[in-house]
Order: structure tokens, then sequence, then C-alpha cells
């Protein structure tokens, strides 16, 4: 496991070096992985209902899919940190959230509304010990995923799957606007 995360650990090094000199975009990132069906299909009209229910001249957003399923590509597109918002399969949601991968949602949204998105996690909380700032893992339950089949864009798209989850990574970008757009995939 230890060799697993080097080798994502230089994978995501690689990411961020070939990104240097780069414009910075303002673009908002939704990546979108399924294994049971493929997301390419609804992509774009996703992302450009999305754009309309936010407005122009905001928010820019970018959804990208992944044509096939593969948990390696996955983790990877977690360690680069490129990503605003998740949608994935809802085992592999709940594996990420044991090891601190998803953040908890219930001040945004009500967890009676999710149920299926209520599960125990780990969350990073700061400590500070012997002077030193660190930090200290601790599991929790709280609501981590909004499930597809209960957001009104994907019904709009035809791509209500019971097994894809929602969820917004500790690295996003902006928080407040994961949460918007978040929200604006559920209304």
């Amino acid at each position: 496991m230890k060799r697993l995360f080097k080798l994502f650990g230089v994978l995501a090094f690689l990411l961020v070096a070939a990104g240097c000199g780069q414009d910075e975009s303002t673009t908002f990132s939704i990546f979108i992985i399924d294994n049971q069906g493929d997301p390419t299909s609804v992509s774009q009209e996703l992302e450009q209902k999305l754009q309309q229910k936010l407005g122009e001249g905001g928010t820019t957003v970018e959804v990208v899919a992944s044509p096939m399923y593969d948990r390696s590509k996955l983790l990877v597109e977690y360690v680069a940190g490129e990503h605003d918002i998740f949608i994935l399969p809802e085992e592999d949601m709940r594996n990420n959230g044991s090891e601190g991968g998803n953040l908890p949602l219930d001040e945004y949204f009500d967890k009676k509304a999710y149920p299926r998105g209520v599960f125990e996690g780990a969350i990073f909380k700061p400590v500070n010990k012997e002077g030193q700032a660190t930090e200290e893992t601790v599991t929790e339950t709280h609501l981590y995923g909004i499930p597809a089949d209960q957001m009104a864009l994907f019904k709009d798209v035809g791509y209500a799957s019971s097994n894809l989850f929602a969820t917004i990574p500790p690295r996003t970008g902006n928080l407040e606007e994961a949460v918007s757009v978040l929200q604006a995939l559920a209304e």
C-alpha cells in the first residue's frame, strides 16, 4: 500500500510540474467516473445545463468524465487535486471517506434528505501538541455524499444512477464555490 501511495505521490508531482508556467484557470472542475456506465455520453449536456443554471459571467464549469472505470485513475485524479467535485461510485466514495477523502456536507445540506450519503468517515482536525501545529485523524459520522439519483440535473440529462454520489474533496480550491455548484446540481 505504501508503494502505491509513493507512486501516486510521484504522479502528482509530475502533474503539478507539467502545469508550471501555464495560466491559472478560473474553471471549476467536476470529475465523473462510473463503474456501471459511461458518463461521457452526458458530460457535455450536464456541463451546458449546469452553466445555464449558474449563469454566464460567474463560475465557468468543466465536466470531465472518464469513459471507463479504473480505480487507479480515480486515485490519480484525487491526488492531482485538480477537481472541485467528484461524482463516483458509492463504494469508492465510502472507501475514500474512510481515509479522509470527503468533506462533511451537513452544514450545507439536510442529511435527513440524503440518508444514503451519511456514514462514518475520517476527518483531519488541526491540533496543537506541545507548541506544534499538526493534524489528528478522527472518525465521525456525517453527510459526505449526495446521491446522483436525487440530483435534478442528473435526472434532466437521464443519468441518475443510484450507484453514483457527488462529494467535495478536502483539497477543493474554493469550498464555498464547490458547495454552490453542488447545490445547483441538486436543485
